[in-house]
């Protein structure tokens, strides 16, 4: 299961998709630019994108699998790469997250503050290396295992993590972000001629909402295996910080920036698999 977010990420409804770009990054003001440079520093988001990349590897490998029944061939894996390539994400993701910044209006020097201090990127480096950690299969299995007996056992910290989970929506943001995307997938590859027919807009929001509750389910279990794995070093106290921060006015609204920029970019993404997707599955039928 792929995320496509930080533990931090809000709520957007199935029929937001925010396909657009919105602004030039000309267009903002130099100080937003800057600011969101600075968060993005602190968050690590080089790292980020890094493993991001690995995991778009594996989600196209699961593609050429699913619909061009692995024949994509070292084409197909130079078009992931590409897709996914860090250098080209992390200008889109810069854009939209200055823009949703810039957007809300939010003073980042409180944000800031905290990333930046010592637990601050003790929590960033912590989540960076679970999500790296989670892309081997054997540690998921035993992320997800360890969670699900914690939770049989009512374990204090697991229901410390649950706390966490429920108090930012993150179940409910992340199964809309799943969402968000396979319906741009699915829009993407019925434009490009890969569907046998073009499937009208109703019917793909159909087939999408239809998965909404094995998302969820899926999604409850991995966000509980990636708390369980990333947090397990944190003590108590530790934790008790990062979920009182999350919980104020510059823990939410930057919430909601970064879901809503990382939102933009998945769709983006999503979409682009699904033109390739097609155009390979014409060629291939050709």
């Amino acid at each position: 299961m792929r995320f496509v977010a930080l533990i931090f990420i809000v709520t957007v409804s199935l029929c937001g998709v925010a396909a657009s770009a919105g602004l030039a990054e000309g267009a903002l003001a130099p100080d937003v630019a800057a600011a969101a440079g600075r968060l993005e520093d602190a968050m690590l988001m080089p790292e980020l994108l890094d493993v991001m990349a690995q995991e778009g590897a594996a989600y196209g490998g699961d593609l050429d699998q699913q619909f061009l029944r692995g024949s994509g061939g070292p084409s197909w894996q130079a078009e992931v790469e590409r897709i996914y390539a860090p250098d080209r994400l992390g200008p889109l993701f810069h854009t939209a997250f200055a823009e949703e910044l810039d957007h809300i209006g939010m003073d980042t020097a409180l944000i800031l503050a905290f990333l930046g201090s010592d637990l601050g990127q003790k929590i960033m480096r912590l989540e960076v290396s679970a999500r790296a950690a989670l892309l081997d299969d054997g540690v998921e299995d035993s992320a997800r295992a360890m969670a699900a007996r914690r939770e049989a056992e009512g374990d204090a910290r697991y229901r410390m993590l649950r706390r966490f989970v429920d108090a930012n929506h993150l179940v409910d943001m992340n199964v809309s972000s799943a969402l968000n995307a396979n319906v741009a997938f699915l829009k993407a590859l019925s434009a490009s001629g890969g569907a046998r027919t073009g499937l009208p807009d109703d019917e793909i929001l159909a087939q999408v909402w239809a998965q909404e509750g094995e998302i969820r389910v899926e999604t409850d279990s991995w966000l509980m295996a990636y708390g369980t794995l990333a947090y397990g070093p944190l003590s108590d106290a530790e934790l008790e910080r990062y979920l009182a921060f999350s919980e104020t006015a510059e823990g939410v609204a930057l919430n909601r920036a970064l879901f809503a920029a990382y939102d933009r970019l998945f769709v983006t993404v999503s979409g682009d698999f699904g033109r390739s997707v097609g155009r390979w599955m014409v060629g291939t039928n050709l």
